[in-house]
């Protein structure tokens, strides 16, 4: 295999620590891939451990390799193989919580939560929960953690989860590496036993490593520190999984003697959209410095555009996809898929998009929304009223909602009320009624539409902002996009028959020169052309107040950083002036970018 001259010196690297900063298309995986075939001339390929990030990415290497038997597999597999083969000893085994038929790990979070607290936990709780626990468990910190975290009773909801797996001797994926660190800390024998069996380590996507996993890595790399990390700083965007950038800034601290070799060919991208990535991400301060530099011809001129609407946006990425290239339409969250999806579906085009986008007709607003509208056809729906009493503004409270179980079958809520609340209240229950009434005579988006702006469901849901919770960062666009998608709906029932249609069609089309991706999906994949969306302000960056601020905007610069360099022949970067038939403002980046490319 012919190797560049930068990838020649990285892949004839031998002996000690290496960091090997590689950009985006600089063929890291042939690089990697052609040093095990060069190592495996010093010492046996089964001595050679390669390990990955993503199932994804270490699937592709094995496909890829062509030499004799050697050791590639992710970090989660390596960690297996360590409690797997310690435990053998003793007979003892442990069972994988997230594969087994008996529990699900989410559903069994689920029953523990209702056990505690009394009510059924929300989709969103359930993803929190494993979400926070999981970043707490990765970036080693202790249980304090979990008094931050908005779900109720969550230490003592993670405390009976725990014993419970202790109890049965279950491990999630999450323990496995925990387990996997003390076995390693506390067995001399068992991690000297690794030091003989493995003399080379290699480590890919080394940005996207926790502390937890940083650390596993650093007591299996033997004696001699034969340790090659592959990594982008730039590309880290993991830090809800407590992947840091920072042991890779650090990494002469750990290792003084390390080489740091920068690979900064980009093979894939023309130089027009080389310079203006390498450009934009040189506004981060906390990385390593270095420069892109594309080994193809400067390219076409990148679009950077506002247009009015989405449905503008979507005409425009219409006129310019070609159908003989690849062509991507990537966005910050599954939210602007459904704008996309909802018109490409009404023009008969096929696509390909993951099915994690079907989350979005999930969500807890639509459930609201859905309550409300079902409450709205009938008065004498108490399971939907008790749903949405303290979201729309009745001013009830809780001791009176528990009085709808002595309220005769026959009376509807509304008269059930006015017969002991003051007349201030009445007054307000009297106008939520009146408008109740009004949403019987509107079509399905409308209600929706109505629902948000004159009910008072938009100050609800901005209460709940919630950390992880996009649909409420970006409110005005998840409405919007369900109003779309909406929009030749009369019924709940069109929608569901709708969403049931989307879900079969999505199984039918795996294979479309467009794809539709969140730009974390897109990540260590290439495309002919490459349309980023939703520039908007308030949706991308995402601006997360929890965070600190320069953190938060970094790691932001760098997803933006990731869509841009997907791209080989054409950039698009596209913004509107309209959300939700509201106002809609550039983002910061949008505005830098088309500065930068003047």
């Amino acid at each position: 295999m012919k190797l560049t001259d930068i990838q020649n010196r990285a892949a004839n690297f031998i002996d000690g620590p290496c960091l090997v900063l590689a950009v985006p298309g600089a063929g890291k995986t042939t690089m990697l891939l052609e040093r095990v075939k060069i190592l495996s001339k010093i010492t046996s390929p089964n001595k050679i451990l390669t390990l990955t990030f993503s199932r994804t990415q270490a699937i592709d290497m094995n496909n890829r390799y062509t030499g004799d038997d050697t050791n590639i597999m992710t970090i989660h597999a390596f960690c297996y193989l360590i409690i797997r083969n310690y435990l053998k000893k003793f007979h003892r085994e442990l069972r994988l919580l997230e594969s087994t038929d008996t529990y699900n790990k989410y559903d069994l979070v689920k029953r523990i939560y209702q056990d505690i607290n009394n009510k059924k936990p929300s989709r969103e709780d359930i993803l929190n929960f494993f979400t926070e626990t999981s970043y707490m468990k990765n970036a080693m910190l202790d249980e304090s953690y979990l008094k931050k975290v908005r779900i109720k009773n969550i230490e003592k909801v993670y405390q009976t989860y725990e014993n419970f797996k202790k109890i049965n001797n279950y491990i999630d994926f999450d323990d496995m590496q925990i387990l996997a660190l003390k076995l390693l800390e506390e067995n001399p024998r068992l991690l000297k036993s690794i030091h003989q069996k493995y003399e080379y380590f290699q480590l890919d996507e080394g940005q996207d490593t926790s502390l937890l996993q940083f650390k596993i890595l650093k007591e299996i790399v033997n004696l001699n520190n034969n340790f090659m990390v592959v990594a982008d700083d730039d590309q880290s965007i993991y830090s809800f999984r407590a992947a840091d950038p920072e042991y890779l800034l650090n990494f002469k601290a750990y290792y003084p003697r390390a080489e740091i070799i920068i690979m900064n060919e980009n093979h894939r991208s023309s130089k027009n959209i080389s310079t203006l990535a390498g450009n934009f991400i040189k506004e981060n301060k906390f990385r390593y410095e270095k420069e892109i530099i594309s080994k193809k011809d400067k390219g076409d001129k990148i679009i950077i555009k506002t247009l009015h609407d989405s449905y503008d946006q979507y005409n425009f990425i219409r006129k310019n996809i070609d159908n003989d290239k690849t062509n991507a339409i990537l966005f910050r969250n599954n939210i602007s898929a459904i704008n996309l999806v909802s018109f490409l579906l009404e023009d008969g085009i096929d696509f390909s998009i993951n099915d994690d986008f079907l989350d979005f007709f999930k969500s807890q607003i639509i459930d609201d929304i859905f309550d409300i509208i079902k409450f709205s056809e009938d008065f004498n729906n108490v399971s939907a009223f008790e749903n949405i009493y303290y979201k729309i503004k009745t001013f009830i409270k809780k001791t009176e909602i528990e009085k709808l179980n002595t309220k005769p079958l026959n009376q509807d809520v509304f008269d059930f009320f006015y017969n002991f609340i003051d007349y201030d209240r009445k007054n307000s229950l009297y106008d939520i009624e009146k408008k109740l009434k009004h949403l019987r005579n509107l079509p399905l988006s409308r209600k929706i539409s109505y629902i948000y702006k004159y009910m008072g469901y938009k100050e609800y849901a901005s209460l709940k902002a919630n950390k992880f919770a996009e649909e409420v960062i970006n409110k005005d666009l998840f409405i919007e996009s369900l109003i779309n998608f909406t929009q030749d709906l009369e019924t709940i029932g069109d929608f569901d028959k709708k969403v049931l249609s989307l879900k079969k069609k999505i199984k039918i089309i795996s294979k479309s020169s467009i794809i539709l991706q969140t730009i974390h999906r897109s990540k260590g994949l290439e495309y002919d052309k490459v349309f980023v969306v939703d520039l908007n302000k308030n949706e991308f960056p995402i601006i997360d107040y929890e965070k600190d601020p320069i953190k938060n905007l970094e790691e932001e610069r760098r997803i933006f950083y990731v869509a841009m360099t997907r791209a080989r022949d054409n950039l698009y970067i596209l913004a509107t002036k309209k959300r939700n038939n509201k106002k809609a403002l550039p983002s910061e980046f949008f505005t830098r970018i088309k500065y930068l490319n003047k």
